[in-house]
């Protein structure tokens, strides 16, 4: 069996969706309207600061290379009033797959933030993140949280969607309030529709153009016309507060098939299902470090340099950047890496996620 290997990039992307989402119980009666509902709540300027997190992904693919995977991340987040702060978290993460003529994949870690530090868990055993690299981490998020808020208070507080420039109120089409529903102990309106996966599509190519480096891997309009046509049937749940228009689940069901006469992906037809669920809205979570954990110089040696990390260290500028090469991760005292791979992480954070920049850091202290 294959171990999944560099899972903590997608960890990290798991707080940009920290805003979202909850667990469903019985139905009554609602009056407000639907599509209304959907504007206020995909352009609350009210933030989520704390809570629980549930993120799940399915995979479903029939035919002569049929597969399955799934992925879930779940558990507590803590953030601060102060924008500029990396939240604290304590999130787990567990990913499972095969497919024919495929390895299958099993992995099971996480990530643990807290004010004065980080560790990554792995198959049970937890390791502490170099302070060193941990602040310069935390110094880059504060950096880019800045950006975002130099363009004044009204960009500071309202809605995430609105400031990448779409809009989700848009993307159901035949809206129907299905009711009140108890979401997480919540009070919240059902929403559901069905997906325009045009305009879904074309919102996310214009959110990834603002990607720095990404420009090159946006799809062309035909390719996008081709997305669109192989998903068959897409519909969308959407659950929002009902005293507060905040938004505490969204679950998504897409069902894709290739088109017409092409069978040379070997797949018939592919279902699936993404759901980010929030409990526990705004109430005060209580993060606090592992016990007995080990040096990340540990963990980096068993897998092979700092890959695992170059995924953390990336995520703050908006971009991946290289792995470290074998060697250079951090002595067992736990004092830091390498000084030419603590030149590289530098260089790399300063970048501030432009990719030819990152690739010259790698080039410079790296060889790469």
């Amino acid at each position: 069996m294959t171990r999944l290997r560099t899972p903590i990039a997608a960890i990290v992307i798991a707080i940009l969706v920290s805003a979202f989402v909850a667990a469903c119980g019985g139905s009554s009666s609602s009056s407000e309207d639907p599509q209304q509902a959907l504007k206020e709540t995909f352009n609350n300027p009210k933030q989520i600061t704390s809570g629980k997190l549930n993120l799940s992904l399915s995979a479903d693919a029939q035919g002569s290379q049929s597969g399955n995977f799934t992925a879930t991340i779940d558990g507590p987040f803590q953030g601060s009033s102060d924008k500029t702060q990396f939240p604290q978290l304590d999130l787990s993460a567990k990913v499972s797959g095969a497919g024919a003529g495929t390895p299958s994949i099993s992995f099971e870690g996480g990530l643990v933030t807290t004010k004065s530090g980080a560790w990554v868990e792995y198959q049970g055993q937890a390791y502490q993140v170099p302070g060193s690299l941990y602040q310069q981490f935390v110094s880059s998020y504060a950096q880019q949280a800045q950006l975002s808020q130099s363009a004044g208070a009204s960009a500071a507080t309202s809605s995430i969607f609105k400031r990448l420039g779409v809009d989700p109120s848009t993307w159901l089409t035949n809206v129907s309030n299905e009711g009140t529903t108890d979401v997480g102990g919540d009070t919240t309106i059902h929403i559901s529709g069905d997906a325009d996966v045009g305009k879904i599509v074309s919102d996310l190519s214009q959110v990834a153009q603002q990607v720095p480096g990404a420009t090159a891997q946006v799809p062309s309009g035909a390719q996008l016309s081709q997305l669109e046509n192989a998903v068959k049937t897409a519909h969308i749940d959407v659950y929002t507060g009902e005293s507060d228009h905040l938004l505490r689940k969204i679950a998504v069901s897409l069902d894709v098939a290739p088109p017409a006469g092409s069978t040379s992906s070997g797949i018939t037809s592919l279902k699936l299902d993404f759901s980010i669920e929030l409990t526990d809205v705004n109430q005060p979570q209580t993060i606090t470090a592992p016990s007995s954990a080990k040096p990340l110089s540990d963990l980096t040696g068993q897998l092979g340099g700092l890959g695992l990390l170059g995924g953390l260290s990336g995520a703050a500028g908006g971009s991946s950047i290289p792995s470290l090469p074998s060697g250079s991760g951090s002595s067992s005292s736990g004092a830091g890496a390498s000084a030419s791979s603590q030149a590289y992480i530098q260089c790399a954070l300063n970048a501030a996620g432009d990719q030819a920049k990152i690739n010259a850091c790698a080039t410079k202290f790296l060889g790469k």
